[in-house]
């Protein structure tokens, strides 16, 4: 899953050149190798890459959406057509189907009806989160029936509407967030015309959960629910895991952070700073090839000496997928450094799946907790002890934000519920 957002402008002469430098910096943790923006360009929707403020000619167009991309996905997540320009968070089959219906919509005396009308035809089918603009100053933005990625609305006084996949793009444009989009939910904007339309929202929407465990950022407000407020309560659930005296918690920056707070929290134990990161956009879950994967874990995890030498440390991380993460930081403090005994606490209950929806990519194979159990991941990684948030730690946490979250991935149709 990566992300988007979508500006309007209510009046000519805005520069959204810095709109777009700002907002693609807030989306860079999202995953994503490939900057991507789309604008009014005459009576045609262009759009290009985007790198160092290019291309120039976008300066004052009144309407435009950036998003960050897989490369090698861009044809399943980007429609560009001179009378439209769509945008879905992640990829999906149905993207020239949709744009066929949001294209004919524009030209239509009300096209928000029409959007309602016709996407409520995929009441039950998985229509990704998507934006669209026309060379008519047009935004639509369109939340999945089935709920399952976010999307946010926010305005900046009476000057500029914004949406966006992550609600911390807005803040950080300096706009005020005004609504979360429920599942099926879409907003029509022109300059004269702000419409919200409802389709049908799909017999089970739920939330991904990776999005408050992992993708969304620490500052950002998902569905109401604070990401970090979520993580933290979800680390004070893994203190009733701590079974043995350590000195220290340690979270394995920087997603991991709040969860070690919540652990520190409830057992305690000091919480340190553990290591400087080198690449603070290096997510290695996120990246491309086993190669990067790598060397953005090296470059994120250069340990601080003196936190670690000689003693019991307690090292939280929000999941594990092939554990190669943990492996490095293991070896790191075992061999270089001289901790006396490490013990590793996941935040989140054991992968055992691949998404069918591909919000997030998961290779089956590489799945270290489908495949063997703790002692053998415990040899693997080299620590003392390994502990897991269970199913009833994240049902309960879910259930005290009210929140109903897809939990696919971890071997279960869903968890919590909506209220």
């Amino acid at each position: 899953m990566t992300g988007f957002f979508s500006i309007l402008f209510f009046e000519s002469g805005w520069d959204v050149r810095s709109f777009l430098d700002y907002g693609l910096s807030a989306l860079k943790h999202r995953g994503g190798s490939l900057n991507l923006v789309c604008w009014r360009q005459n009576d045609r929707v262009a759009c290009e890459k985007y790198e160092n403020s290019e291309p120039q000619n976008l300066s004052h167009s009144g309407v435009a959406l950036a998003t960050r991309v897989d490369s090698r996905k861009v044809s399943e997540q980007v429609v560009s057509r001179d009378r439209l320009a769509l945008v879905f968070d992640r990829p999906s089959k149905y993207s020239d189907e949709v744009a066929d219906i949001v294209e004919k919509a524009f030209t239509s005396t009300k096209p928000y009806e029409d959007l309602a009308k016709h996407l409520s035809v995929f009441r039950d089918v998985d229509i990704p989160t998507f934006t669209a603009i026309s060379p008519r100053e047009e935004v639509v933005v369109w939340r999945s029936n089935t709920g399952l990625t976010p999307l946010a609305i926010g305005g900046y006084g009476f000057d500029m509407v914004v949406a966006s996949t992550e609600s911390s793009v807005i803040e950080v444009l300096d706009a005020d967030i005004r609504k979360h989009l429920l599942p099926g939910e879409g907003l029509y904007l022109t300059r004269k015309r702000v419409k919200l339309f409802n389709s049908e929202p799909s017999s089970k929407c739920r939330l991904c959960l990776f999005e408050l465990l992992y993708t969304a950022r620490h500052d950002s407000i998902v569905d109401g629910v604070c990401a970090y407020e979520f993580r933290k309560k979800l680390g004070e659930k893994l203190g009733k895991y701590l079974e043995s005296r350590v000195d220290v918690v340690i979270g394995v920056p920087e997603t991991a952070l709040p969860y070690a707070v919540g652990l520190s929290h409830s057992t305690g134990t000091p919480l340190e700073f553990g290591f400087v990161n080198t690449a603070r956009e290096a997510r290695s879950m996120l990246r491309e090839g086993v190669r990067d994967k790598l060397i953005a874990v090296h470059l994120k995890l250069n340990p601080i000496r003196r936190v670690f030498e000689g003693k019991s440390v307690a090292i939280v991380d929000d999941s594990m997928v092939t554990g190669s993460t943990l492996k490095t930081v293991a070896q790191l403090l075992r061999y270089r450094i001289g901790v006396r005994e490490l013990h590793v606490f996941i935040a989140s209950p054991k992968l055992v799946d691949t998404c069918p929806y591909d919000v997030v990519a998961l290779d089956p194979g590489t799945l270290i907790s489908a495949y063997l159990d703790d002692s053998s991941i415990e040899k693997y990684l080299d620590v003392d002890s390994l502990h897991w948030l269970r199913d009833e730690d994240i049902d309960s946490v879910a259930d005290f934000f009210r929140v109903r979250l897809c939990a696919t991935c971890f071997g279960r149709d869903a968890v919590g519920e909506s209220r």
